[in-house]
């Protein structure tokens, strides 16, 4: 909407100067008609005031007009300067744009990716779970315990080791460090 304004003000300044300059043109010829019409005589004659007026005002304008073709190029210099900068901001844009949707698409696959391994261990623990368990049963002692026990056996792990391979919740105990409890 601004640059269409900036447009037509520069339309109608154009049309002003056109025809400031067509009355300037007018105004010469008349003079020159009616110089041939004196027929070329040697000598000028003498500027009457209403010419020296006229000499004046056609001084004046075209100082104006002067003025004003020198506004109206600093006016488009400035709005074509205008128009490079916008091109140059939406081209930034645009570019920032491309990456940020290059950007989003890969956190996307990155997501998805995290989601099949999500279900995929998730998946495997269903499995796991499902699976029966083997119970071993723990091995008898064959000589009873003696009364007094020994000072260092207060240092030793009191839960009774079970030979054999392990069961799913003994596995996973030994993987987090701490029995499994239920949830």
């Amino acid at each position: 909407m601004a640059h269409q304004n900036a447009t037509q003000s520069i339309e109608e300044r154009e049309l002003d100067l056109a025809l400031r300059e067509a009355e300037l043109n007018r105004r010469e010829a008349a003079l020159r008609r009616a110089e041939k019409e004196q027929g070329g005589a040697a000598a000028p004659r003498p500027l009457s005031p209403y010419d020296l007026e006229l000499e004046r005002e056609l001084a004046a304008r075209l100082a104006a007009v002067e003025r004003r073709e020198r506004e109206l190029s600093q006016v488009v210099e400035a709005v074509e300067a205008q128009r490079r900068r916008l091109e140059e901001i939406q081209r930034e844009y645009e570019e920032r744009r491309a990456v940020l949707s290059q950007r989003t698409r890969d956190v996307e696959a990155e997501r998805a990716r995290l989601a099949e391994d999500q279900a995929r261990v998730e998946a495997e623990a269903l499995t796991l779970s499902q699976q029966p368990r083997e119970v071993v049963p723990p091995v008898l002692e064959a000589e009873p315990e003696p009364l007094i026990k020994p000072a260092f056996d207060a240092l030793v792990d009191p839960a009774p080791k079970i030979p054999g391979p392990l069961s799913i919740d003994d596995w996973w105990a030994k993987q987090l460090g701490s029995p499994l409890e239920a949830a």
